[in-house]
């Protein structure tokens, strides 16, 4: 590009920043926070919020708020000029005094200078990766043992020497009568002269920006040497940029980027250190130094009107009529027309980019119309009538005509070989040839004519209305009245009609059904325009865009004053020129068609955070359990969108809640919160930020505490059960002791009633012998019945007996009933050899009851010879089985027997042995079973007991 081309460029864009700047620009002031108009320079960290630098302190700002940090912070003194930021988030402040420092999480540190009182002047400080060297006209610091010591200068004296950080270069000295720079190594040697172009007649700024590169800028040009190669870079401004001067220049490093700022202009630095897409901004602003942001935004400081601001949006827009109440667009033979009230109508100029005054109208312009069957444009306005045919202008002045005001009406149309208009109060019919009103139709509250389908449409406050022969009628949709108010018509297609209303959004319809557009509902829609598939609305909230998706249409996109409108109140929107004309009552915005959105949102944050009374920070995250706590947090964010001050975002706070809870509060409150680790996960814009704290438990609430708490109460509850149990156990115990004693005392008068029953019939036996007189038979008797009864009182002391006694007992018994029935009487026992009678026990005189039963009630009544069988049998190890068989009368005969005697003596023998029988169960020594049954084939009687020691 050739220098003359470069400086009409310039000129240019200079010219149009100065037409339009306060448009685009928002200006902060101590009006809106700042502790002082008069800003030394710019920072933005690493998290994205930006530094201002005052002479009445610093002020950290995240788009919302602005914090202000001063002496009563903790700074040295509010006068800060500079400042540099380490990667340890440390932004570094510099000015005027005997202690230095960095701001970190809020907090202001400050380290004093190692010879006491000694004042630094740090005007050409140095930063080398996270180390910063504080340098004056003089002197260098470096930050050891908190405190700042100089650093010894090089052996060769120059009143221009540079301390530099570097493996080869001890130090850079600029001798400027010479006009030469020299660069000294470790050894202090000269190893490079480099000889200047051209004098430097004052170098306002030198300094090493990070560990390769050093610089020096004035107003007329910059200078970069590579520490690494000593290559030497020379621009000047004038060649570069076409400026002759730059003052205030200088080359900072800003988001790893190096940027050269300064009156008027700022640039990125390319790799060759040439300035990349240059922005100039006005000299009205008066700003000597700006900054671009993360988001391309550039913030402009100046010394008497505090900070400017101009999005990246917005350096692409340019503004026309600004503060006037711009209406509607007409596009006529390919040049576009708009209103202006009280000043009429003004058409574009395309070369200039401006609009310039076409008819001056000292009143309210309506929107031109061009008439094309009958080749005339129309200029009406309240009071006056103009119309343009064949480049000629003819205006008619109402004014001071009764009624006052244009009778022709605001808003014209061909139909039916005549022209249409609407009036106040209703339609007109214009005769085209000499423009003369023919005919009125009156009609109240119409907005638009449109002619669809061979029809004229009307938009009126009460839905649309339809002329036709002469009679205006309500137009049904769906046999359905539209009963809104619809303010413009605009035809999509000969077949689909676009309604816009007031405050009920927009509608398609192609008069048989109706559809509203998607996010119109309740938005006042002044206009809209169509461009093939897409419609781009004029609402009451900036402008919406939709494309055509099959046979919908799909919401796109929406464009407010966050991306450069002066409001989102729009008048009218028309595409020219592949470019998006938007009018306001604040002026015209002329936006490019795909103009590129930058998001102004960088990041959430936790700004501050309190248990009870108590902060949680990152470094004190650890608090002690209260009752009736409350953590309250405050969440922020850095957002540089003017449009949206209320961040909406998604938290919740683990391990308690689970379900993400969007809000806009800025402070969320958890109330009552157990000892746990708690994190709190935010969600906005597609960033996640996580806060962690941790509630420690009260001594009380120690899982240590509490496992010996609860292994304590389940030892003290076991042994509370032990004591019950083995309490319960012993009355138990007693209780089964108590009811053994009794059932022993109860066997043993069982016992004591069944000797005089055996005794009793043994008697009688003896009884009959004598009475028959058989005294030898009588005295053998009693001496096998003394015998008998000897063994018995012997037996019955004892609970239990061997089988062999029982056995013997037996044996005593039946011989003495064997002489008692003579011949007809025998008995036979029967024993498994495997029985060891000796040692198995049975419980005593259990079953010679049992044989006397047979003998007495089985085979007493028997007429045939009688024999009893005791049968043993073996069944387990010490389990055995007794069978008493006998052949007498059985028991159903016995029974007839027993029921048709006289004898008055009851028999209690059977029951005796069942219920001793059940207390030797009972016992849970003896598991007995006790079966008595006729026998099937032949006469008789069984019974069988089963034994089961279980001792």
């Amino acid at each position: 590009m050739n220098k003359k081309k470069r400086y009409i460029i310039i000129v240019f864009t200079l010219f149009m920043w100065s037409f339009c700047f306060a448009q685009q620009y928002t200006n902060y002031t101590t009006k809106n926070g700042l502790p002082s108009n008069h800003i030394y320079t710019i920072r933005q960290d690493h998290n994205g919020f930006v530094w201002f630098l005052t002479d009445k302190g610093m002020v950290k700002y995240n788009g919302n708020n602005f914090k202000v940090f001063t002496t009563k912070q903790g700074l040295p003194n509010n006068d800060v000029w500079e400042a540099m930021i380490s990667s340890d988030s440390k932004m570094w402040y510099f000015s005027k005094s005997s202690e230095l420092g960095y701001i970190k999480n809020d907090s202001v540190y400050k380290f004093p200078n190692a010879i006491e009182g000694e004042i630094m002047n740090p005007i050409y400080s140095n930063q080398v990766g996270d180390s910063i060297y504080p340098t004056g006209p003089r002197e260098s610091y470096k930050l050891k043992n908190n405190k700042w010591q100089k650093i010894k200068s090089s052996s060769i004296k120059s009143h221009g020497e540079s301390f530099v950080i570097h493996k080869k270069v001890k130090s850079i000295l600029t001798n400027l009568s010479a006009n030469e720079i020299r660069i000294v190594n470790k050894k202090d040697k000269v190893i490079k002269t480099i000889q200047l172009p051209e004098r430097y007649e004052m170098i306002t700024r030198r300094k090493q920006i990070n560990d390769s590169l050093f610089t020096w800028i004035s107003s007329k040009k910059y200078n970069i040497l590579n520490l690494n190669t000593l290559k030497f870079t020379n621009i000047s401004f004038k060649d570069e940029i076409g400026l002759e001067e730059v003052v205030h220049a200088r080359i900072t490093i800003i988001n790893h980027e190096l940027q050269v700022s300064g009156t008027g202009v700022v640039a990125v630095l390319d790799k060759n250190f040439r300035m990349k897409n240059p922005f100039f901004f006005p000299k009205e602003i008066k700003s000597h130094f700006a900054l671009i942001d993360k988001t391309n935004t550039i913030w402009l400081a100046t010394f008497s009107n505090g900070i400017y601001k101009l999005p990246y949006v917005k350096r692409n827009l340019t503004y026309n009529l600004t503060n006037n109440k711009t209406g509607k667009f007409s596009l006529i033979n390919n040049s576009l027309y708009t209103t202006v009230f009280n000043k009429g109508f003004f058409k574009y100029n395309n070369k200039t980019k401006t609009f310039d005054s076409f008819l001056n109208v000292k009143e309210y312009p309506f929107k031109a119309a061009e008439i094309k069957e009958f080749n005339t444009v129309i200029f009406p306005s309240k009071y006056k009538f103009t119309t343009l045919k064949k480049g000629k202008l003819n205006t008619q002045n109402f004014k001071n005509v009764l009624p006052g005001t244009n009778p022709y009406g605001f808003q014209f149309v061909s139909f039916e070989n005549s022209i249409y208009s609407l009036f106040s109060f209703g339609l007109n019919k214009i005769n085209p040839k000499n423009i003369t009103i023919e005919k009125e139709y009156k009609q109240s509250g119409c907005n638009q004519l449109i002619t669809f389908k061979n029809k004229l449409i009307i938009a009126t406050n009460n839905g649309l209305k339809e002329f036709n022969k002469g009679n205006i009628t309500p137009l049904l949709i769906s046999n359905k009245k539209i009963k809104k108010p619809i303010l413009t018509i605009d035809k999509i297609s000969d077949s689909i009609l676009l309604l816009n209303t007031d405050g009920f959004g927009s509608y398609i319809t192609n008069l048989k059904t109706i559809k509203q557009l998607p996010y119109t509902n309740f938005l006042t829609v002044e206009d809209a325009y169509i461009e093939n598939n897409s419609i781009w609305l004029a609402t009451n909230e900036g402008i919406l865009k939709y494309t055509k998706n099959e046979n919908n249409y799909k919401f796109i996109k929406k464009l407010t004053i966050s991306h450069g409108l002066p409001s989102n109140n729009i008048n009218d929107i028309i595409i020219h020129n592949n470019k998006i004309f938007a009018s306001t009552h604040n002026g015209i915005v002329v936006i490019p068609k795909n103009q590129e959105s930058i998001s102004q949102f960088l990041n959430i944050y936790i700004d501050k955070a309190l248990y009870n009374n108590t902060n949680i920070t990152s470094n004190n995250s650890t608090i002690e359990y209260e009752n009736d706590n409350n953590v309250s947090i405050t969440v922020s964010s850095i957002n540089y969108d003017e449009s949206s001050k209320d961040i909406s975002y998604k938290y919740k706070l683990l391990p308690g809640q689970h379900k993400w809870i969007t809000t806009t509060s800025k402070t969320l409150n958890f109330t009552d919160l157990p000892p746990n680790n708690y994190t709190l996960s935010l969600v906005s814009n597609g960033i996640n930020k996580n806060f962690s704290f941790k509630i420690t438990p009260l001594w009380y609430q120690t899982v240590l505490f509490k496992l010996f708490f609860t292994t304590s109460s389940i030892l003290l509850l076991v042994y509370i059960l032990m004591k019950i149990r083995t309490r319960e156990l012993a009355k138990k115990t007693a209780k089964l002791n108590t009811q053994k004693q009794l059932a022993e005392f109860e066997l043993h008068a069982l016992r004591s009633q069944m000797n005089p029953h055996f005794v009793f019939n043994s008697l009688n036996s003896i009884q009959y012998y004598i009475n028959k007189n058989e005294i030898e038979l009588s005295e053998k008797y009693l001496v096998q019945f003394s015998r008998l009864i000897r063994k018995f009182f012997d037996f019955s002391r004892d609970k239990f007996i061997t089988l062999q006694q029982e056995i013997s007992l037996l044996e005593n018994y039946l011989e003495i009933e064997k002489m008692r029935f003579g011949k007809d009487f025998n008995y036979q026992f029967n024993i498994d050899n495997q029985l060891k009678i000796n040692k198995l026990k049975i419980p005593s005189m259990l079953l010679q009851p049992i044989v006397e039963n047979a003998v007495n009630h089985g085979l007493f009544h028997n007429e045939g010879k009688g024999i009893i069988k005791i049968n043993f049998f073996k069944t387990d190890l010490n389990d055995f089985t007794v069978q008493i068989l006998d052949n007498g009368v059985g028991l159903k005969k016995a029974k007839e027997i027993k029921e048709n005697s006289i004898r008055t003596h009851i028999s209690k023998s059977t029951e005796i042995i069942k219920t001793r029988i059940a207390l030797l169960n009972q016992s849970k020594e003896w598991l007995i079973t006790y079966e008595i049954k006729e026998l099937d084939n032949e006469n008789g009687t069984l019974v069988q007991l089963t034994f089961k020691n279980n001792e």
